[in-house]
Parts: structure tokens; C-alpha cells; sequence
């Protein structure tokens, strides 16, 4: 068995192969979302090996590039995300050998943290190969007493509205611990992404809320996934963006709405009712890689939108 380094040309057979191994499942695989995901990132193109046997690839993992920035600095990481092994090739060492191969390659490189959310099947291999568990994301739920008609148009947004405002926060002073929004960062994630619709909120000056609708078995879903505020937030913006959101969820028929992340708390714009927090988000793992850099003794502060769909 060969491992190097997957190529553009290898991308078809790429995404054949996870059809095989993975199915459709709740995410489908596509060129375009590969290309989305893989080469189209900010933060630069994904790195992938992949293992051959026969002049067919037979096993592929690709992690996804990710900045944090903390105490003023750019921490480099990366998402371990799409990884595929044939059925005639499970059980032999396939992923863990791909996995552990890239790790090292990108240690060379002076990555500084790894970073997902495995589900319940995949996490043990995860913590064998040096995960460790950092926790659940909290959960704010706020539930409609009241459900509206659907009449929320789902209808693509006219993203060139909120151009301006998406510059003036990619280049205003950041907040620590959290995505280092580079130019092109709220685009690439919001508007170009292939998996489904995002929507927004907002007074084109002082407020940026995204958003998706999703259906779940406790039924329809304002699923809040990044905030933004800039310096000139006032009280009449917070009132604004409150009637926004009751709107909305008046328009959608939402049962509830969700705010999930580690930054609810931290923030004063919107506020979901008096129903506890809860640990019942997304599950994140971190490795580290850098040495000089403890990824568990950071002040994280990750929204729904840096963990959701990748």
C-alpha cells in the first residue's frame, strides 16, 4: 500500500469512495462540496493523503485549515473532517496509519492544534490516537408558546446587501479566542456554502446574525449560528434585532430557537428566555501538536458556525 499526498486530479475518485464507505447519509458527497470545503477555504487548501493499493485509492483522510487568534497571535489548526476507507480494506490500520501520517506531516509544518466534533462510532479511534474530550458545547433553547403559520419565504438571501457591513467586521479589532476572521471568512462560510441556506438578520450598520431553519424531531428549528456587533450596538439596535427574531419566528413556525456555542453568555444582543443552559451541544475533541501550546488551557470562545457542517 502507497500513501501520498491526494492530488485535484484524485477528486472523482475521491468522492467515489466515500459514496462507497459512507453513503449519502444526512451530507451528500459532491465535487462541489469538496471543492467548497477543501480547496475554496480562506485559510488555505486542505491537506489530504491519501492510501492506494493497485493504482486505486483505497483510503482517504483530509483535515480542513482553521485560524483561532490568541493572545494577539494566529494559532494555526486544522478540523479533522472527511476521512473514507474501502469496506474490502476496514479493520487493517487503513485510517489510523492515513491519520496519524498527516498529523505528523503538518507538526512539521507548525500546526498548533487539531480540532472536530466525532460522532459516538468514531470517537474511540479519535481518543486511541491522542483526542482528548473537551466537552459539550452549551445550549440556550428558547420555545415559541405560540407556533406561526410557514410563511418564512426560504428564499436565498440578496447576499450583496450586507457586503459592507461583512467588510467592516472581517477588518474591525477581533475578539480573542475564537475564528480569526479573514477577509473572505463570512462569505466563503455562509453565503457559498453548498449544504443548505443561511439567513440573516440585521440593521446593515451595528448587527450581523446568521442563521439556518432546520427540521428535527422536535420539530422545526431557528438554529442561531454566529452574532456579530460592532461598536456602535445601542439599545434601539438590541430592540431592533429582538422584533427581528420574534418575526421570524413567527413567520416560520418554529417551534424553537437555538444558541449554541461558548459565546451566549458573552453577549448582550439577544436574549432566549429563562430556560437553563445546557451541555448538550456538539461534543469537541482537541489533540495537541504543538508542544509549546496547551489547547486546554485556553478561554475558548467557538460559535455554532466555526463547529456545524463540516
Amino acid at each position: 500500500m502507497e500513501i501520498r499526498k491526494g492530488q485535484e486530479h484524485d477528486i472523482p475518485e475521491i468522492i467515489s469512495l466515500l459514496k462507497i464507505s459512507l453513503g449519502e447519509s444526512m451530507i451528500p458527497k459532491s465535487e462541489s462540496l469538496w471543492s467548497w470545503k477543501h480547496l475554496d477555504n480562506p485559510f488555505g487548501k486542505s491537506p489530504v493523503l491519501v492510501a492506494v493499493e493497485n493504482s486505486k485509492i483505497i483510503g482517504v483522510r483530509a483535515f480542513l485549515r482553521w485560524e483561532f487568534l490568541v493572545d494577539g497571535e494566529v494559532k494555526k489548526a486544522c478540523r479533522a473532517v472527511d476521512t473514507a476507507v474501502h469496506p474490502d480494506f476496514q479493520g487493517k490500520g487503513v485510517f489510523s496509519n492515513l491519520t496519524l501520517r498527516l498529523i505528523e506531516e503538518l507538526k512539521q509544518e507548525g500546526l498548533d492544534l487539531i480540532y472536530n466534533s466525532p460522532n459516538a462510532d468514531s470517537m474511540p479511534g479519535y481518543l486511541k490516537m491522542g483526542w482528548q474530550k473537551w466537552g459539550k458545547l452549551p445550549l440556550k433553547l428558547d420555545f415559541h408558546l405560540s407556533v406561526g403559520k410557514n410563511n418564512h419565504s426560504l428564499e436565498p438571501e440578496n447576499w450583496e446587501t450586507i457586503s459592507e457591513l461583512v467588510a467592516k467586521i472581517e477588518g474591525s479589532e477581533q475578539a480573542e479566542n475564537q475564528t480569526n476572521l479573514k477577509l473572505g471568512y463570512l462569505k466563503w462560510r455562509y453565503c457559498d456554502c453548498p449544504l443548505f441556506p443561511y439567513y440573516f438578520l440585521t440593521d446593515q450598520k451595528s448587527y450581523l446574525l446568521f442563521y439556518r431553519i432546520k427540521e428535527s424531531k422536535m420539530g422545526r428549528e431557528i438554529r442561531i449560528t454566529d452574532l456579530f456587533t460592532l461598536e456602535e450596538f445601542q439599545d434601539s439596535d438590541r430592540k431592533q434585532l429582538h422584533a427581528q427574531l420574534k418575526e421570524i419566528q413567527k413567520l416560520s413556525g418554529a417551534r424553537f430557537t437555538s444558541f449554541s456555542g461558548l459565546r451566549y453568555l458573552e453577549q448582550d444582543a439577544i436574549s432566549l428566555g429563562i430556560l437553563p443552559i445546557l451541555k448538550a451541544g456538539p461534543e469537541v475533541t482537541l489533540r495537541k501538536v504543538n508542544p509549546d501550546f496547551d489547547p486546554f488551557a485556553q478561554n475558548w470562545k467557538w460559535s455554532l458556525g466555526d463547529l456545524e457542517v463540516f
